[in-house]
């Protein structure tokens, strides 16, 4: 995808954010953020119990990068269906390289909220049910 179509999703998935709104049954809410990262926003996350991920959302507010980077990785992890070691697993520069360091600049902490916070939720779920992954023990 070129520079232009990278620069139309992020502006699409802030505009129209996608798994956006409150879980009401979710077993964490994890707040992430602040205004100097561009923005803050809260992950909800359901576990199934064994180390997948039964629902996830977001709400949140901020600048462009930050929502529609967040909107992003929520809908990667539903549309591929990832567990939490591999969303443990994503990589915070290979993401930032996927939307395009052209595009984001110097705004990688506003790339990562989302990133960030889906990861922090995933820890404190784990850590409230006891669940650790082989890998990814706290």
């Amino acid at each position: 995808m070129d520079r232009q179509g990278r620069i139309a999703l992020l502006v699409d998935h802030a505009r129209n954010p996608r798994h956006g709104g409150v879980l009401e049954d979710a077993d964490v809410a994890m707040p992430g953020g602040g205004p100097e990262c561009g923005g803050s926003l809260v992950v909800y996350l359901k576990g199934d119990g064994d180390g997948r991920i039964a629902d996830l959302s977001f709400t949140g507010s901020g600048d462009t990068i930050s929502m529609g980077a967040a909107s992003i990785i929520i809908q990667k992890v539903h549309d591929e269906n990832l567990t939490m070691d591999e969303v443990l697993d994503l990589d915070y520069g290979a993401f930032v390289e996927e939307l395009g360091r052209d595009v984001v600049g110097s705004r990688t902490r506003n790339t990562t909220l989302g990133l960030s916070t889906l990861k922090a939720a995933i820890r404190k779920y784990r850590q409230r049910s006891g669940l650790h992954g082989a890998d990814h023990a706290p």
